[in-house]
């Protein structure tokens, strides 16, 4: 045996029974030191490298390794090689999780942040998650504790984010007498009079009567059309009930016709805030639309057309008048300011206020209160006015102040409850008299009571106590174990209610969770998980081409309902349990009218996401057909089966492939149309060690090559230079392109099943339904305790696909079963 076995790798391998004879036979003339081929290096990979162990050990249980073309180990000699190594690693993994617990210490991420102080402080309005230095993702997921890190740039910008939200949660004013105001828009989408509203119009936009209606340039790259005027009729920041009186049209020649399809419209704020988004009401009166959103004061709002572009308009004469869809708006109300979203004026004090102050009351400055001024934000102005703060201490025409008659003992039993809500804990009593000195500090130094409180709220936010969670090795205690199920489930931390709860039995456990995944709140978690799973947060880093795709060109309201349904989807099956397999075959889809129509499907009306079953034969249904999954997989000019089919193995069958060879190089599209992508990859992939991977990653990529960049079923592909000219009249948009080659969706899986189109490789892949499970399994397991899944934890993997096989995986069962492993309940 090689002298360099005297290494680390040595003092490894002899605890497993044969393991330095198989080494040097097979293993080492390849990754030694010298040589290290694809980067593995086992003479330094050191005894405590589980995961680098457990790496060897799937590579040589999957037989890649070692190589076909190498000498092959007697079956004999690698199965005691796998036992004896499988037994190691298992006993090292689970004395390790005795020692300091499976999970690291974990930390909030950015979006737990911003949702645990929007509703620790009542606060829905904050806006925080882009202050911090985002996590970087491991095992697919942003929130697992082996890659967070702590640095002196991230605990700056803790201390800021945790003012901001301070600040922005006191809303020191007194009781307010809501105001209505009722106004219009001008052709130029200014805020006037009624008296004032005339004018022949724009090219965007007509006045027909009382109606203003919102129509499109033709031929403009710009997006889709905003009117926006700076709202100088709110002077205080809070909860606005907004009503439009709007319908939707079609513009004929100065009247107003009923339209050919519905429209979806939204007002906005020039921050790319959503106040409301609604269907547009039809009918020759139309209809008031009414919804009620937090508004900072002099936000500009902008009435925003979804599902009106540049398509929508076809002139009847080169220089004639328009005619095409429109959204034709009456009037514009704003009525507030309320303290609450119920828009029910006897909440003042806010919410907010009385989550940090209680009952204590508030009343103006002045200079003989014996106190010092209180202070104003120390942010720069266009920070504060961004984040809506800047009104936040003052009502005219002077300051405002918390009053106190026991400021020390108020500022205890205030803080009190305030940690033991941050913490999710009852916290001990050095922790709060750590914090409660700076506010007995300032108390003592004459400061406002609500500076002083600051001080103390700041020092507990920024606490380990609050960032990270309190977990010991072994199972948790009944705290922990709610604050791990309310991260996992609603992304935030445990309400009182949440708290109060006894989880310590199976019984319960279920109860609470059923009770939990039926709340509103579960849908953070559905947005959260889909999103990082599936790629959707992606969704926007690419465009379809306004020339190759004209039809997608702008269309925003198709990409928010692509992201919809794919959300809507997840939801379905956590809601009725449905089987894993519906991942990628289903007899039904989550859409809405745009869908509909990039589907080929009809009857559906309007932008409310439904379920509807699909025709047979239909190519949809599942995760994999579905127009945002499309768009994350194509770069908004071509497909590539190499992406796709790449994504299919990783997030759908939970098996990546390896990563290319620094000298794989790439595969450029031939937009001209001469050559088809099957053909630049057959060239492509001549080579041994491209064709290898390219016989397991193409062929799921070839199965999608029916949908376009956003997910159209398409029998040619689209071309600049040459091939038949196309125009194409959808709904009233006028689409004008290029078709060339003929797309071909065969192919062969990497175990020699041939498949001709997607319909047969849906079947293929539902004969691997405990695959997909067990990828599911895996994938919410890392997310729910923030840990990946390791070689010890793979017995409790496989206890939950046996535990849900008789259910066919389902989705509901499967996340009940994985609450009630020990993996969850321990650190």
């Amino acid at each position: 045996m090689r002298a360099v076995l005297t290494s680390l790798v040595l003092i490894f391998a002899l605890q497993v029974r044969g393991a330095d004879t198989f080494l040097e036979r097979h293993c080492l003339d390849c990754h030694d030191q010298d040589t290290s081929k694809g980067g593995l290096d086992l003479e330094t990979l050191e005894k405590g490298n589980l995961a680098g162990w457990t790496q060897v050990l799937d590579r040589v249980t999957n037989g890649e390794m070692p190589p076909s073309r190498r000498r092959q180990p007697s079956a004999e000699d690698r199965n005691g090689f796998l036992r004896g190594l499988g037994e190691r690693l298992s006993r090292d993994w689970k004395k390790r999780y005795r020692e300091s617990g499976r999970v690291a210490g974990r930390r909030l991420n950015p979006t737990e942040y911003e949702n645990t102080l929007r509703d620790l402080l009542k606060a829905p309005w904050l806006e925080l998650k882009e202050m911090l230095p985002p996590d970087p993702e491991k095992h697919g997921f942003d929130n697992v504790a082996e890659a967070q890190e702590i640095s002196y740039v991230q605990m700056a910008k803790y201390l800021e984010a945790a003012e901001i939200a301070i600040d922005g949660a006191m809303r020191l004013h007194p009781t307010m007498e809501p105001e209505n105001y009722r106004t219009w828009f001008s052709e130029e989408g200014r805020y006037l009079g009624k008296g004032e509203f005339r004018g022949q119009g724009t090219g965007r936009n007509r006045p027909v009567g009382d109606w203003l209606v919102i129509l499109r340039q033709p031929n403009s790259a710009q997006a889709p059309f905003r009117i926006r005027k700076k709202n100088s009729t709110i002077q205080q920041p809070g909860w606005y009930r907004f009503r439009v009186k709007c319908r939707a049209v079609l513009y004929d020649h100065g009247k107003l016709k009923k339209p050919e399809r519905g429209h979806v419209a939204s007002l906005n704020t020039a921050a790319k805030r959503v106040l409301g988004r609604f269907d547009v009401p039809e009918g020759p009166d139309g209809g008031v639309v009414e919804f009620t959103a937090w508004q900072h004061r002099g936000d500009f709002l902008e009435f925003f057309c979804d599902s009106l572009d540049d398509r929508d308009f076809k002139r009847t004469e080169p220089k004639g008048p328009y005619r095409g869809d429109g959204i034709a708006i009456e009037w514009f109300e704003i009525e507030g300011p309320y303290p609450t979203k119920t828009c029910d004026n006897r909440g003042w004090p806010s919410e907010s206020y009385r989550t940090l102050f209680g009952d204590l009351p508030m009343a103006a400055w002045t200079e003989d209160s014996g106190l010092k001024k209180p202070e104003m934000l120390h942010l720069p102005d266009w920070t504060a006015n961004k984040r809506g703060l800047r009104d936040a201490f003052q009502h005219p025409p002077g300051l405002m102040m918390v009053v106190s008659q026991r400021p020390q003992a108020d500022a205890e039993r205030l803080l009190r409850n305030f940690m033991t809500r941050a913490y999710r804990r009852k916290p001990v009593e050095s922790e709060v008299k750590r914090c409660l000195a700076f506010a007995i500090n300032a108390i003592e130094q004459k400061a406002c009571f609500q500076d002083a409180m600051r001080l103390a709220y700041k020092a507990a936010l920024c606490s380990p106590d609050f960032l990270y969670f309190r977990e010991s090795p072994g199972r948790l205690d009944n705290e922990a174990l709610a604050s791990r199920l309310s991260y996992f489930l609603w992304r935030t931390h445990p309400d009182a209610d949440l708290l109060a709860k006894d989880l310590t039995t199976d019984e319960a456990l279920l109860v609470q969770l059923d009770q939990m995944l039926d709340d509103p709140r579960s849908g953070r978690f559905v947005s959260d998980f889909t999103g990082q799973w599936l790629d959707l947060r992606e969704v926007h880093d690419t465009s379809p081409d306004r020339y190759l795709f004209p039809e997608y060109f702008c269309d925003v309201h198709l990409v928010n309902s692509a992201v919809a349904e794919t959300e809507a989807t997840f939801a379905e099956m956590l809601r009725k349990d449905l089987p894993a397999i519906t991942a990628v075959k289903a007899d039904f889809v989550m859409i809405n009218e745009c869908l509909a129509e990039l589907y080929g499907l009809t009857g559906v009306r309007g932008r409310e996401i439904r379920r509807v079953a699909l025709p047979a034969q239909s190519p949809r249904g599942g995760f994999l057909t579905q127009s945002s999954v499309l768009k994350v997989t194509a770069n908004g000019l071509t497909t590539s089966p190499v992406i796709r089919g790449a994504w299919v193995l990783d997030r759908i069958l939970g098996a990546p492939p390896a990563a290319p060879p620094p000298d794989a190089g790439a595969i450029e599209p031939d937009t001209r149309g001469a050559t088809t992508i099957r053909q630049l990859l057959a060239k492509h992939s001549r080579g041994e060690s491209c064709a290898s991977c390219h016989k397991s990653i193409d062929p799921p990529g070839f199965a999608l090559e029916n949908f376009d960049v956003m997910g159209a079923w398409r029998e040619r592909y689209r071309t600049f230079e040459q091939g038949e000219v196309v125009d194409l009249k959808i709904a009233r948009r006028q689409v004008r392109y290029k078709l060339g080659l003929p797309v071909d969706s065969s192919g062969v899986t990497e175990e020699g099943q041939r498949f001709a189109d997607i319909h047969q490789f849906r079947d293929y892949l539902v004969g691997k339904e405990e695959q997909i499970a067990r990828n599911l399994v895996d994938r919410l397991m890392t997310f729910a305790t923030g840990a990946g899944i390791t070689y010890a934890d793979r017995e409790v993997v496989e206890g939950i696909l046996r535990q849900t096989r008789s259910n066919n995986y389902g989705l509901r069962s499967i996340a009940r079963r994985i609450v009630l492993s020990d993996t969850f309940r321990s650190k």
